[in-house]
């Protein structure tokens, strides 16, 4: 049997090897020298056409009257975009439901800070409950990756959540979500 495992660990690298290149192999490099400032006479100036991605494009005219003849330094601008959310809570100080109740007040937010206040399930079928015990009523049976927010802890293991999608609160063992 342990013949068999390294003879196939010997194949596995030989493949490896051949599909990356092998001897020839040159690991790509990219170009990030941003392009020189180019130096243009007003006089010689014409409206410029900048277009962003996906937008029309707008003429700009030059700023300085044509009777002068300064140089103008134009430099490439480099479009900046905000970085895609990816879900994480990381750097986010509160994230509180907003809701608005004509029975009752709403519940004040009870979540000590050393909570995560997302997290998901992390079992394949978690049963939400009535109360923090398994003596407890089962409310709903929630999925792996359900998303929910821990609204209390009781110390013991158990944590009060209400589920994103609906809004559905209830306690679960806190060892069965994500995190924390």
């Amino acid at each position: 049997m342990g013949k068999f495992i390294v003879g196939t660990f010997a194949i596995l690298a030989w493949a490896f090897y051949v599909m990356s290149g092998g001897a020839s192999y040159a690991p790509e490099t990219q170009a990030t020298a941003a392009p020189e400032p180019q130096e243009i006479s007003v006089e010689q100036a014409e409206p410029i056409t900048i277009a962003a991605p996906e937008t029309v494009a707008i003429p700009v005219q030059p700023q300085v009257p044509p009777a002068q003849t300064d140089t103008v330094i134009v430099e490439p601008a480099s479009l900046q975009t905000a970085p895609a959310f990816d879900g994480s809570s990381v750097g986010v100080t509160s994230i509180e439901p907003a809701f608005t109740s004509l029975s009752a007040p709403a519940p004040a937010a009870v979540a000590s800070p050393d909570i995560a206040p997302l997290r998901e399930v992390a079992g394949r079928a978690v049963n939400m409950r009535a109360g923090p015990d398994t003596s407890f009523d089962v409310l709903d049976t929630l999925p792996r990756g359900t998303q929910t927010e821990v609204v209390e802890s009781d110390g013991n293991g158990w944590v009060r959540v209400r589920v994103v999608g609906t809004g559905q609160m209830g306690w679960m063992a806190e060892r069965l979500l994500t995190g924390g």
